[in-house]
């Protein structure tokens, strides 16, 4: 089986996703927004965007 060398961005994606879509559930509710699906969609997008990031820098560490 081969070795996995992105292991941690393969993880953060999907984990800045469910957080994502959480925290904008979580705002739209705080402030009484009318377009809740839109702050789902903004959130989610947000999410995997951090989730991104924070993965391609665990795995460049890992190459080192």
């Amino acid at each position: 089986m081969k070795k996995d060398t992105n292991k941690y961005l393969t993880m953060g994606i999907p984990l800045g996703l469910c957080f994502g879509v959480c925290i904008g559930i979580i705002i739209s509710i705080i402030m009484n927004l009318d377009n809740f699906i839109f702050c789902i969609a903004l959130g989610a997008g947000l999410g995997m965007l951090i989730g991104i990031i924070v993965g391609s820098i665990l795995d460049s560490n890992n190459k080192r």
